[in-house]
């Protein structure tokens, strides 16, 4: 049987980022590619034509109300056994995105799923935050009721003792957020904020939860990490 291939291409985390396309095998997938799985062909159709997508690429765009890409779009692309991308409008496809469920269906289809290399926010933020990465969790977004928001930060608090938590919140409520996690967090635990990544005025800062002061933190993409301090605690940060 032909063993065809879906590309996982990750996607600029800003559109600021210039040095984006650096890897010659991307541009080897793109140009090959007749089907696109993306969540909104708006958001990446004008790079992935600047990289070479042939013309008449067929665009398959995730259907909110089911939860999952059309049946159809599967049995177009799977079912003819045609090379194909799975794209994310930022980072890496399936992490923090539904695109997870077209790699199942590839799978199913026995596909040859190949990762390709590139920028993924959540693991920019863990190596530059300081934290223990041998061990550490993921909790996509915080719940928007306030009751189960308190429950999960509840028990990120106590996890992060030992593991490192990592999570996001949407650019309208970071901030609130952030103030949360200065007034609740347990003060000895270490609170990482990793803003924006790969942007000229993007950041990263690590602080212990009880020197961290008010920040301003403009409307874009922003994780939140809180774990341990290592066995000899932060010296008091002074700027």
């Amino acid at each position: 049987m032909l063993v065809s291939q879906l590309y996982v291409l990750p996607f600029p985390l800003s559109r600021e980022d210039n040095l984006y396309w650096l890897y010659p095998r991307w541009y080897e997938a793109i140009r090959r590619a007749g089907h696109v799985f993306v969540e909104r062909e708006a958001g990446v159709r004008p790079l992935l034509q600047k990289a070479g997508l042939p013309p008449d690429a067929i665009f398959h765009s995730y259907d909110a109300r089911l939860g999952d890409w059309p049946w159809e779009s599967y049995e177009q692309v799977f079912g003819r056994r045609l090379p194909a991308l799975l794209v994310s409008e930022a980072g890496l496809p399936g992490v923090a995105d539904p695109g997870y469920q077209v790699v199942q269906k590839a799978h199913a289809f026995d596909y040859e799923v190949i990762p390709l290399a590139g920028p993924s926010s959540l693991t920019l933020a863990l190596a530059a935050s300081g934290l223990p990465g041998n061990r550490f969790t993921f909790h996509g977004y915080l719940p928007i009721e306030k009751r189960s928001r308190r429950q999960a930060l509840q028990a990120i608090y106590r996890a992060a003792h030992h593991t490192t938590q990592i999570f996001m919140e949407t650019p309208g409520r970071q901030e609130a957020l952030l103030h949360t996690l200065c007034t609740e967090a347990p003060k000895q635990l270490l609170l990482c904020v990793a803003h924006h990544l790969t942007s000229p005025n993007g950041f990263v800062k690590t602080r212990p939860v009880s020197q961290w002061e008010p920040l301003s933190l403009p409307k874009a993409p922003t994780l939140f990490l809180l774990g341990p301090q290592s066995e000899k605690p932060l010296p008091p940060f002074s700027p």
